[in-house]
């Protein structure tokens, strides 16, 4: 069995959600890539990306805070399968990904039936019918993922016709639009991999609804340069879910307080005027999203606390905030149903904020294009970015994990 080294070489580590039938999240993927010291290159080597990704988030971070109680999607190689690796990976949240380039050695088949039989749930990537080779892995495999941006329509039914019956999960990845994902849900897949549930459905009226309304406006009020304490303590006090949350956010142990905190005006004098904003657009926000995907508020908070980590990183610090904003209405499209170009009038951004998110080329849009890169996995165009501005993987892989950390807290007193 290998033994995970200290020597591993720093890596690029991202999730990416997979979402059952209900939209609730399944588990996470965990992608990852080795990356080199010299800041000009990465490469892949899979032996020692995924030895890398043990040590240092399963056996370092942990996988509480990076995801939860759900399971967690890890690559193993041909070489690793067969050294035995997995087994340093617990069975009760780890799924064991057989990449697609595997040959189904009679030694492959036999690790996988020794790690089915301790209990281990294994997948299949990249499956097409025409790999007549992965048949007898078939009885062994809980979860079969299919490329819906490499198989024809055809063959993901024929798919389901022929394995749905045999294997517990299908899993349809690469389902970027809605289409794609309504598509793989009527056909009869079970699982679902892609970023669909962040592309906007826009919605015929042009009317926001009442409540969404009154929610930007308090946003509106939060943001402006001289925070108005008295009236911010008077739109709490008049909500009585907005109350419970304030005081169950400043009482919990993510601030860490000796004393509980009892009344509106105690807890705001204690956050201060930059958690206040923070805090309130956050549950606003949350308000917002109450017909989306869960995910979707993980996903903008994880951007937000993300950008708002890089700004020190390339000389930027006094504008942190902004960046925060940025990510936090990186998917408002999505919530109000309706395109980029509207939904940002609806908010008190700056004009150089609203701008990066519409696509413009700014300096904010460098750094959104970080954060989409990361969380998309496009490591190579990242690396290349990174170099420019000459941020190192290791610093960009902190900020990251520190981003999904503080989100993870952050859902749990909400």
């Amino acid at each position: 069995m290998i033994v995970p080294s200290g020597s591993m070489p720093e890596s690029f580590i991202a999730r990416q959600p997979i979402f059952d039938r209900r939209l609730q999240v399944y588990g996470y993927e965990i992608l990852y890539r080795a990356a080199s010291h010299d800041q000009q290159s990465v490469f892949q080597d899979g032996d020692r990306a995924s030895l890398s990704v043990i040590q240092n988030l399963f056996f370092t971070m942990g996988t509480d805070l990076f995801v939860g109680n759900r399971k967690a999607f890890v690559n193993f190689t041909q070489n690793l399968l067969l050294a035995e690796a997995p087994y340093f990976l617990p069975k009760e949240w780890a799924v064991i990904e057989i990449l697609e380039d595997v040959e189904p050695t009679p030694e492959i088949y036999a690790a996988c039936r020794r790690l089915k039989e301790n209990g281990y749930l294994l997948a299949l990537d990249d499956f097409t019918l025409s790999m007549d080779s992965c048949r007898d892995l078939l009885a062994l495999v809980d979860i079969l993922k299919v490329d819906f941006r490499g198989t024809t329509p055809d063959e993901q039914a024929r798919i389901v016709r022929h394995l749905g019956p045999r294997v517990p999960h299908l899993l349809a990845e690469k389902t970027e639009t809605r289409e794609e994902f309504q598509k793989a849900l009527e056909a009869g897949y079970t699982l679902f991999q892609g970023y669909f549930f962040s592309r906007p459905v826009i919605v015929n009226r042009k009317d926001v609804p009442v409540f969404k309304i009154n929610a930007l406006k308090l946003i509106g009020e939060l943001n402006r340069p001289d925070l108005n304490m008295d009236a911010i303590h008077a739109v709490i006090k008049r909500d009585p879910a907005l109350v419970y949350k304030l005081l169950r956010y400043i009482n919990s142990a993510f601030f860490g307080l000796r004393h509980k905190v009892h009344s509106i005006r105690h807890a705001l004098v204690l956050l201060g005027e930059r958690e206040i904003r923070k805090w309130a657009t956050l549950t606003v926000y949350s308000r917002l999203s109450a017909k989306q995907p869960y995910e979707l508020v993980k996903l903008s908070l994880v951007r937000a606390q993300f950008l708002e980590g890089l700004a020190d990183c390339v000389g930027m610090g006094a504008e942190k905030d902004q960046l925060f904003l940025m990510g936090i209405f990186s998917v408002m499209d999505t919530l109000l149903g309706r395109p980029m170009e509207e939904a940002v009038q609806e908010v008190p951004l700056d004009d150089d904020v609203k701008q990066a998110l519409l696509g413009a080329a700014n300096r904010y849009r460098v750094l959104f294009e970080i954060a989409l890169g990361y969380e998309q996995a496009k490591w190579d165009a990242l690396s290349r970015v990174s170099a420019e501005l000459g941020l190192e993987p290791s610093r960009l892989t902190a900020r990251y994990l520190q981003a999904v950390e503080w989100t993870e807290r952050v859902f749990r007193v909400q």
